[in-house]
């Protein structure tokens, strides 16, 4: 969408339907085009359907792919030069180690493009290093609310502490539940949790007998209404253990939500590591229960937010990406004809 402000025309292609997708209940813009099926990502991802003539028909510059590992390569590969005849082609990476699929080193980029060091070391070992760009990943701006009037469009009690978790691991959640029960002695909390369908939450749900203030919905949540909750909430509480499978990872969840400007408490693991202390990072739970309460009496300063928004939003992050279009398309015209 950035790309889009900054006075550029978009075309989105992308799935009918996708084991990854979920439901959000916001309709599409009038650039999205859909025109391929997936019903298996395991052990790779294959079309169950796929129209390649808006790859083919469709005008565009700069063809850019997103998380290759769950395209579907095979018929992708297949329209491939006929892309490339027409427009740079870039592969923005959001693998977090190196795909087992063959065909995924099949693709003969202009240029690939990931978000720190830890993408690219593993990066270099199958794709010229000189293709390779690092760009951060874009964060949402910042875009405040009104705690109380949030609350009160979200019928939330006003004279409460309000934690909130989102996202499709509700299960995840199940272990601060006794962490939180102890800070619930202090403070009248109530757990506004969201969970996507889908999700598993027979864990969740039959925890919520014991634990009284778990307030659990599931249900799509649309962008403008996850930021409501944001703004009507203390806290936003994430508990994600490190990844053992991928090393490169990070939270798109933060990346998200971070300009809300509601405190985020993430358990200490590497989906944050790159992160300072515009997020707040727990070691455990008797960790989590004090920097909740530390956020509950106000001792989380947005500007910390502020400055680091100023070097990662979104709008800054397209121009780089803008930037390294502008080279490729002028590298292209200089070649020989």
């Amino acid at each position: 969408m950035a790309w889009g402000d900054l006075g550029h025309k978009l075309r989105v292609f992308s799935a009918e339907k996708h084991p990854d997708a979920r439901p959000t209940l916001q309709k599409d813009e009038d650039f999205v085009i859909r025109h391929f099926r997936v019903n298996d990502v395991i052990p790779f991802t294959r079309a169950a359907s796929f129209d390649p003539s808006p790859l083919l028909n469709e005008e565009y510059d700069v063809f850019i792919a997103q998380n290759v590992e769950r395209l579907p390569a095979e018929r992708l590969l297949e329209v491939f030069p006929k892309i490339k005849e027409k427009a740079v082609t870039v592969q923005v990476v959001h693998e977090g180690k190196a795909p087992e699929d063959p065909l995924y080193y099949k693709f003969d980029w202009d240029a690939i493009v990931c978000f720190d060091q830890r993408y690219k070391d593993y990066l270099v070992k199958s794709f010229p290093a000189e293709k390779i760009h690092m760009i951060p990943y874009p964060y949402h701006p910042l875009e405040l609310g009104d705690k109380g009037e949030a609350r009160k469009k979200l019928s939330l009690p006003l004279d409460e502490k309000i934690v909130f978790s989102f996202g499709f691991r509700p299960k995840d959640i199940v272990s601060v539940l006794p962490a939180l029960k102890d800070v619930v002695k202090d403070y009248p909390l109530k757990y506004v949790i969201i969970a996507n369908p889908g999700s598993n939450v027979d864990e969740l749900s039959e925890a919520q007998k014991t634990y009284d203030f778990i307030d659990l919905q599931v249900r799509p949540l649309p962008q403008d209404e996850l930021y409501t909750y944001l703004h009507a909430s203390d806290a936003l509480l994430i508990h994600r253990e490190s990844s053992q499978k991928y090393k490169a990872v990070l939270s798109s969840s933060v990346c998200q939500v971070l300009g809300s400007g509601c405190p985020i408490l993430f358990h200490e693991s590497n989906y944050v590591e790159l992160h300072g202390d515009e997020i707040w990072k727990y070691r455990d739970f008797e960790d989590m229960k004090v920097k909740l309460i530390d956020l509950f009496n106000n001792k989380f300063h947005l500007n910390k937010v502020e400055i680091f928004l100023e070097r990662h939003n979104a709008e800054r992050i397209a121009e780089k990406f803008i930037q390294l279009f502008e080279k490729l398309i002028g590298d292209q015209g200089n070649g020989p004809n």
